[in-house]
């Protein structure tokens, strides 16, 4: 995790490519990443090792400077131990699941409320 951040705060961006899991196999290909961004300060909140054999949590925030304004970056990663190196594999979501829409009522289906009535002759009116 430390080096990744290392990485980003000297653009190494041939380390990142090679630590990220999706681009690790492929050939690096030299960009223009085009971003002002400055780290400036690595804290790492917590970290749990071996969640399964050879993979690791990090909850770290970032703190970065772009167009002369200060931010925080905070984000809870995965890493997993490939070949003795520790690989960036995804980005955890926290917090409760995204809110999904209900599925779209026919006129004939129960009604949602549990009247027990056809939703065309209950609150679909």
């Amino acid at each position: 995790m430390r080096s990744r951040y290392t990485a980003h705060a000297l653009r190494d961006f041939s380390y990142l490519h090679r630590t990220f899991i999706e681009t690790r196999s492929d050939p690096f290909e030299e960009e223009e990443y085009g971003n002002d961004i400055e780290w400036t300060k690595l804290v790492v909140n917590s970290h749990t090792p071996d969640v399964r054999p050879g993979v690791s949590h990090v909850d770290f925030s970032a703190h970065f400077t772009e167009n002369g304004r200060s931010g925080v970056m905070h984000e809870k990663s995965e890493f997993e131990l490939i070949e003795g190196e520790w690989i960036f594999t995804k980005t955890l979501r926290e917090g409760p699941a995204p809110i999904q829409k209900a599925p779209k009522v026919g006129r004939n289906d129960p009604c949602p409320c549990g009247s027990g009535k056809k939703f065309k002759k209950c609150c679909g009116r």
